[in-house]
């Protein structure tokens, strides 16, 4: 089970977005600073306001723009095996996270047609965190959730890459968010690109 949240560092690490017009606030997700100026979340919440780029194979992911409040996270890749918390904003607009770990098995939403190599951890998931960050134990992001995968309704059993795993949710991993990050300042020629490019 997820748990209730409201730590300081939980609760800085993310904010909630909700659906524009013309649905406004019907839906809502998560979504996590990523410069001074964009902050990325999952492209499957309708109508999210001031979206200014989408993946460019089709993946669950888009750049809002939103200014920081005068800091904003640090990224890195996942660890394999590394334990994380998920976090994010549950129906009842409290911050909630679960705990797991990442697992080396990749995961290809057949469904979407992106063929991007989503990353595996297996923490809790609820309605809401979809673009919550995955957070490392040293507190840096290493990527945002995008949903679970049904262990009831699919054998994973015979995966070796998910021996252990009580569940399978899956994000998007940081390598897919900085590819993304660069591909946007091609396509939008932005001059101040380069300050924002994370190493």
């Amino acid at each position: 089970m997820v748990k209730p949240d409201l730590s300081g560092p939980a609760n800085d690490s993310y904010f909630s977005v909700f659906s524009g017009f013309p649905l406004p606030y019907l839906y809502m997700a998560s979504a996590v600073q990523w410069n001074e100026d964009y902050a990325v979340t999952t492209r499957h919440t309708p109508l999210i306001r001031n979206v200014e780029y989408s993946c460019s194979t089709g993946c669950d992911l888009v750049f809002i723009q939103h200014k920081a409040d005068g800091r904003y996270p640090s990224w890195r890749a996942p660890r394999v095996g590394e334990h994380i918390t998920a976090v994010g904003a549950s129906p009842y607009m409290t911050t909630v996270t679960g705990k797991g770990k990442v697992y080396p098995a990749p995961f290809i939403n057949s469904d979407e047609g992106s063929g991007e190599r989503y990353a595996i951890h297996d923490a809790p998931m609820i309605k809401g965190m979809s673009g919550g960050p995955v957070i490392g134990n040293d507190g840096s992001i290493v990527g945002i959730n995008v949903g679970f995968f049904s262990t009831t309704l699919n054998d994973v059993s015979f995966h070796p890459g998910l021996k252990g795993a009580e569940r399978v949710s899956i994000f998007i991993p940081y390598s897919i968010i900085q590819r993304e990050w660069e591909l946007m300042q091609v396509k939008l020629n932005d001059p101040h690109g380069a300050k924002y490019a994370k190493k």
